[in-house]
């Protein structure tokens, strides 16, 4: 279940033929003013669906270079997120003792109703909604 939020999350955040100059993620920790790297990115935002179990689920991919996973209500992931070209990939924040894995998604289309077409790291394909 995480790993399609992740994969979801992922793909959110590719802008399809983006003309944007490639940007790193923001440290959300430092310093006590909020970063705007990603102000104008069209990925910004929040999408959602429900999970195998019918419990909703929502990805919020925030401006300043962050992103939570939720499901049912309850956070299950926080982290930072990056932009490249077309891959976006996401760096789960991790708790000392603990180990994450960097999840990287391709941006296949950006729909006209801000929906994302992705492709996950196993090539499989989805369609995220924008909520």
């Amino acid at each position: 279940m995480r790993n399609i939020i992740a994969m979801a999350s992922a793909c959110a955040l590719v802008a399809c033929g983006s003309a944007e100059a490639d940007v790193e993620p923001v440290d959300a920790t430092a310093g006590t003013e909020v970063e705007t790297a990603f102000v104008d990115s069209p990925l910004v935002g929040t999408y959602g669906g429900t999970t195998e179990d019918d419990e909703p689920w929502t990805s919020t991919i925030n401006a300043d270079g962050t992103y939570e996973d939720s499901v049912a209500g309850e956070v299950t992931e926080t982290g930072t997120w990056s932009h490249t070209d077309d891959e976006i990939c996401f760096n789960p924040a991790v708790m000392e003792g603990e180990t994450a894995e960097q999840t990287c998604m391709t941006l296949l289309e950006v729909n006209d109703d801000g929906s994302l077409h992705m492709r996950g790291p196993d090539g499989s394909e989805m369609t995220v909604p924008k909520l």
